[in-house]
C-alpha cells in the first residue's frame, strides 16, 4: 500500500483512540470533603476554671450547673465537684476523736476513696447503674486557687440516652470515714465509711444535634 495512504488510514484511527483513552483516564469529580467535626464547647466551674483543659477531656463534660445539655447521640463525660483538704497535716484541724489514716488529708481521703457510682435517673424505671474504681476515675495533684489540694472524679465517656429531660447522680463508696482537715464540724468537714450520694440530683438535657 502507498505509504501515504496507508498513514491516512491509520492516523485518524489513532486519534480516536487516543481521544478514547484521555477520557477514560480523565479523574471523575471529587466527592465533597466530609464537613469537620464541630467543637465541643468547653465546660467552665464556677470560679471559671477551663475543666475540659484541666481534666485534659476532649468530650462534653456535664456537671457544673452551665454545663448540663448534650446532643443526641454525642459521647459525655461526667465530673464531680472535687474534694478539698487542708494543705498538709501541719495545719490540719478536725472533729474531736477523728484520727486520720494518713498525715497529710489529701493523702487521707485517695487512701479510703474506692468507687464511684454513676446513676442515670435514679428511681425511675429507666434507671441505669455504672460503678467504676479508683484507678480508672480518680484524678488527683491538682490545687485551688487558695493553695488547697484536691481531687477529682471523672467518668469514662457515656453515651447520650434519649431526647428530654433526665437526672444524674454520683455515689461515692470509702472505705471509712474521712475528714479534709478544714474544720472541726463533722457534717461540714466529714465525708461517711461506705456508699453515699456525692452530688444529688443533677438535671441532664438531652437536645437534637442543631443543623450546620
Amino acid at each position: 500500500m502507498n505509504r501515504v495512504r496507508f498513514l491516512a488510514a491509520v492516523v485518524p484511527s489513532l486519534l480516536v483512540a487516543a481521544l478514547a483513552g484521555a477520557v477514560a483516564a480523565a479523574p471523575a469529580a471529587a466527592d465533597p470533603l466530609p464537613k469537620p467535626p464541630q467543637p465541643v464547647p468547653h465546660c467552665f466551674g464556677s470560679d471559671g476554671t477551663d475543666l475540659n483543659e484541666l481534666y485534659d477531656v476532649t468530650l462534653r463534660i456535664v456537671g457544673p450547673p452551665a454545663c448540663r445539655e448534650i446532643y443526641a447521640k454525642e459521647k459525655w463525660v461526667r465530673t464531680a465537684p472535687g474534694w478539698t483538704t487542708a494543705a498538709g497535716a501541719g495545719v490540719a484541724v478536725y472533729p474531736e476523736g477523728y484520727v486520720p489514716s494518713r498525715p497529710d488529708p489529701i493523702d487521707d481521703f485517695d487512701s479510703k476513696f474506692v468507687s464511684a457510682t454513676f446513676v442515670l435517673d435514679i428511681g425511675t424505671p429507666q434507671e441505669k447503674r455504672r460503678t467504676f474504681k479508683k484507678k480508672e476515675i480518680l484524678r488527683t495533684g491538682f490545687f485551688d486557687a487558695d493553695g488547697h489540694p484536691f481531687s477529682a472524679v471523672v467518668s469514662p465517656p457515656f453515651k447520650a440516652p434519649d431526647l428530654g429531660p433526665h437526672t444524674q447522680t454520683v455515689f461515692f463508696t470509702l472505705k471509712a470515714e474521712h475528714c479534709d482537715g478544714l474544720g472541726t464540724v463533722t457534717e461540714d468537714n466529714c465525708l461517711p465509711g461506705g456508699t453515699f450520694d456525692y452530688t444529688g440530683d443533677v438535671p441532664v438535657t438531652v437536645i437534637p444535634r442543631p443543623d450546620r
